[in-house]
């Protein structure tokens, strides 16, 4: 009981960081510290502890390069300790809050579905919106392909599986044009080879990001690629709760952390770490998004 009390803890102080990260700032209002002490006390089943994992981060070392900044605002705001949890994929993250090993979990659009299809109750009590978050199918600029339709019979290189704007994003822009992916398209999940069979014509098309596609540019230059098809915005990352945690302390935590959410996302970015939440923000999250 103190285990899984313990465990509670932990998730909730994370949580509130994550959900402060992206929702909006207009009318927010300073948090007294004496306010959350009162309100902890008050309540005999809150954590004191909670446990944080990111989907993909397999190491503490990683976690802390990545979230030292977070971890220490966080628990600044909520006056609750904050440990790191490593998890590799999403289906370890899963089976860490099926077991009340983790309690905060930041996952990617995609992971989440996978965490909701094995715990349908569970809920994401925040988003983090990113700027440029969708998919793009790019070929060279002297390609022969000129539109969507062009590229049946071809070679496109995607991420990997589980990457929601380098393999779901394109994987739907295509199914949305009435590709059938088994047989209309030779896709090879290559990673982050991807950039290099691309750019040496090992295949005729990749698939990526809006945002790396621009850093390509700038790294490349003008003139060498073209974008053969965009697609719309994908839903945001989510921050996942553990559904163990005590439901009063969960929206207190939530409450807290959207009111705090620009210095929470300011510390997620200070580490250099996640550059692609310079320009979020953090939102309540819409499980209809995730569809």
């Amino acid at each position: 009981m103190e285990k899984k009390r313990l465990f509670g803890m932990t998730f909730m102080t994370l949580l509130f960081a994550l959900v402060f990260m992206g929702c909006n700032s207009n009318g927010a209002s300073e948090i007294n510290d004496s306010e959350i002490n009162d309100v902890i006390e008050g309540q005999e089943d809150w954590p004191t502890k909670l446990h944080f994992a990111e989907t993909g981060v397999e190491g503490k070392e990683e976690l802390q390069r990545a979230f030292g900044p977070f971890q220490e605002t966080l628990e600044e705001i909520l006056k609750v300790e904050i440990e790191f949890f490593p998890v590799s994929n999403h289906t370890i993250a899963t089976d860490a809050l099926e077991f009340d090993q983790v309690d905060i979990v930041l996952a990617g659009p995609f992971e989440y579905t996978q965490i909701k299809e094995v715990i349908p109750w569970i809920e994401a009590i925040a988003a983090i919106e990113k700027d440029e978050y969708n998919a793009v199918i790019i070929v060279h600029e002297e390609s022969e392909y000129q539109i969507l339709e062009d590229i049946k019979g071809s070679k496109m290189a995607m991420k990997d599986a589980g990457s929601t704007r380098g393999l779901i994003g394109p994987s739907a822009i295509l199914a949305d044009a009435g590709f059938d992916l088994d047989n209309d398209v030779d896709i090879l999940l290559l990673n982050e080879a991807r950039f290099e069979a691309f750019k040496n014509h090992e295949v005729d098309a990749l698939a990526m990001g809006v945002e790396e596609y621009h850093s390509m540019i700038e790294e490349d230059g003008e003139g060498k690629y073209r974008v053969l098809e965009e697609g719309p915005i994908l839903p945001a990352d989510t921050i996942v709760v553990s559904p163990n945690l005590p439901e009063d302390f969960v929206a207190e935590m939530q409450r807290r952390i959207l009111e705090n959410k620009e210095k929470i996302l300011e510390s997620i970015v200070s580490s250099g770490e996640r550059d692609q939440y310079s320009s979020a923000k953090i939102v309540k999250a819409q499980n209809s998004d995730y569809d």
